[in-house]
């Protein structure tokens, strides 16, 4: 027992590889960043301590990988969306507490004398985090590198209002316990330029996100053994044919002459995005194509993400009279998601960030698949999606339906596609290269 206490909380003077705790107050199999930085860190000859909620699968690469230890935090249970705001105030508190006592109890106790502490900054619960971490590193001699992935009190702020005091008081605490640290990591030049208003110490690094090894275009062959086994599109026509491909008289699998366009969109199902813009921008669609001379091409939706406001837009796709679309709302592995993206023909991504200084690492991942990417529009986007060259930013439904579901998949030749995306396929390698990312 000595011996594991010794290992376990305390220094061990044998060790030859450095200790970091890895923290986020988020479901880790939901937070791709921070999972790509557990396993940077591990293949970078460290010991990680993965710190988080573990309500779904983390992956194979976390939960294989011999230098990643998962440590658990449980949840508290939460005030159900649409109830009052006085029930979400009075019960904060009590949930901030359960949390810290675990994260004091896991960070300051259990685990190993960390020599680094990375904690990811996004969400509200970065209340107690941030403190404990200070406090845990003063403890335990680490130093502390903060990734600002976006500002707490701008996503408090969706609930209770920009200007309510609860959020001013958010932000002074953010900037209180986020000021000093050895590293602060963020994932846009705008917010780069914020925390060097706020006057923090330590080294800031603008930290931007890059898609996975594993997210990239399939060739037909894949994209045809992907969609035959995808049982969340429901039963298949054939064993010869998918819902895109199909074998020819040679048993070679290729595109069929008559496919729909696959369009795929991930989601948190929060009210940070709007999911009422692509559902009006599909009844135009099909109010468009009710008057064409000509019918226009088929189109599947296929929306991926849990979170609490599901629910209510699955009784809204379920109310609507659809005849040249269909949308399907699904939860995949992290293994699936890659092969989903990469047989796709569009990615959409409707974030609209709480504090305009964060970008969606779903684009990020739909260009690591080849996809060309229409993405909803604000302050910061641009450092991401550039209008022409890797898609195309839209700030309304009619917007949406027009320049992207009609001008790309009818105005255009399947041939004036392909050549497109190979522009914008150079394009992207050309935007990495230059950031120094390839």
């Amino acid at each position: 027992m000595r011996l594991y206490l010794l290992d376990a909380a305390g220094p061990n003077l044998r060790r030859n590889r450095p200790v970091v705790q890895v923290v986020v107050l988020g479901d880790i199999g939901r937070s791709p960043r921070i999972r790509s930085h557990a396993v940077s860190l591990a293949d970078a000859n460290c010991d990680v301590d993965l710190i988080g909620y573990t309500e779904t699968a983390p992956g194979s690469r976390i939960s294989t990988h011999r230098h990643i230890t998962l440590r658990t935090i449980y949840s508290a249970w939460s005030v159900p969306e649409g109830m009052p705001r006085v029930l979400y105030l009075a019960w904060s508190p009590f949930k901030a507490l359960f949390v810290a006592g675990q994260l004091i109890w896991i960070m300051g106790g259990v685990t190993q004398k960390p020599d680094y502490i990375l904690i990811q900054a996004k969400n509200p619960p970065a209340i107690p985090t941030l403190a404990i971490a200070q406090l845990v590193c003063r403890l335990r001699n680490a130093r502390l590198v903060i990734d600002w992935h976006n500002f707490g009190y701008s996503v408090l702020g969706t609930k209770l209002g920009a200007q309510s005091k609860v959020v001013n008081l958010a932000k002074k605490y953010e900037q209180f316990f986020g000021r000093n640290a050895y590293a602060h990591l963020t994932v846009t030049d705008r917010m780069h330029r914020e925390l060097t208003k706020w006057g923090v110490s330590g080294r800031v690094i603008t930290f931007k996100d890059r898609p996975l090894y594993h997210f990239e275009r399939l060739p037909v062959d894949k994209i045809h053994e992907t969609l035959d086994s995808a049982r969340f599109l429901g039963c298949q026509e054939s064993p010869e044919k998918t819902l895109l491909t199909e074998l020819d008289d040679d048993n070679i699998k290729q595109f069929r002459k008559d496919r729909i366009r696959l369009i795929v969109s991930s989601t948190s199902w929060t009210d940070d995005e709007d999911f009422g813009i692509l559902l009006r921008a599909v009844e135009q669609y099909e109010a468009m194509s009710r008057q064409a001379s000509k019918p226009y091409p088929r189109l599947l939706f296929v929306i991926t993400g849990k979170g609490p406001l599901r629910d209510m837009y699955e009784r809204k796709i379920s109310a609507m009279h659809l005849e040249r679309t269909r949308i399907v709302t699904a939860w995949l592995d992290a293994g699936d998601y890659p092969l989903l993206l990469g047989s796709a023909d569009l990615g959409i991504s409707l974030h609209t960030s709480t504090s305009g200084m964060d970008l969606p690492m779903k684009v990020v991942d739909m260009f690591g698949c080849g996809l060309p990417v229409c993405a909803y529009n604000f302050e910061c986007l641009d450092e991401l999606v550039l209008k022409g060259q890797n898609g195309l930013p839209f700030e309304s439904s009619e917007e949406l339906a027009e320049q992207w579901l009609v001008s790309v998949f009818l105005e255009y030749e399947t041939a004036l596609i392909t050549s497109w995306c190979r522009i914008f396929l150079c394009g992207v390698q050309r935007n990495l290269k230059s950031s120094g990312r390839m």
